[in-house]
């Protein structure tokens, strides 16, 4: 007769071996979505000032890009494969209700600030900016 207790030891471990699966895939999940939305956030061009009445000002969301004066809907978000950058193609309109279609280049730099290309500008986030304001 197979011993009981043996078969609810193992039982027990291949039962805490898929939670921890579970576990452990769920965590790297979480951390993959996160890490793709660097790019959604207010930001300013490196260094100028606080980001309310900076006219330097871009909130990036997943569906929109907003700035001084023109507005933009997001058609298509690319992702770049080995690097954290993306390619969004954009519809935008301002206040003369002109509509064009742009492409804008986001690189994700080190120091947590963004490139944007082709504007060829450095930004920083609004929340950094602010702190950095705040210091005496």
């Amino acid at each position: 007769m197979p011993n009981v207790a043996a078969q609810g030891g193992m039982m027990g471990r291949s039962r805490r071996f898929k939670i921890c699966f579970v576990a452990a895939a769920l965590l790297l999940a979480s951390e993959t979505a996160f890490a793709k939305e660097w790019w959604k956030d207010a930001f300013a061009m490196e260094g100028s000032s606080p980001c309310d009445g900076n006219d330097s000002r871009v909130t990036f969301t997943d569906k929109s890009v907003e700035m001084w004066e023109v507005g933009c809907t997001i058609d298509k978000v690319q992702k770049i494969k080995g690097l954290d950058a993306v390619i969004l193609d954009l519809t935008c309109s301002d206040d003369t209700d002109s509509v064009e279609k742009r492409r804008a280049l986001l690189l994700k730099l080190d120091d947590s600030k963004i490139l944007r290309y082709p504007e060829n500008q450095v930004l920083q986030r609004c929340s950094e900016l602010e702190a950095a304001g705040s210091k005496p």
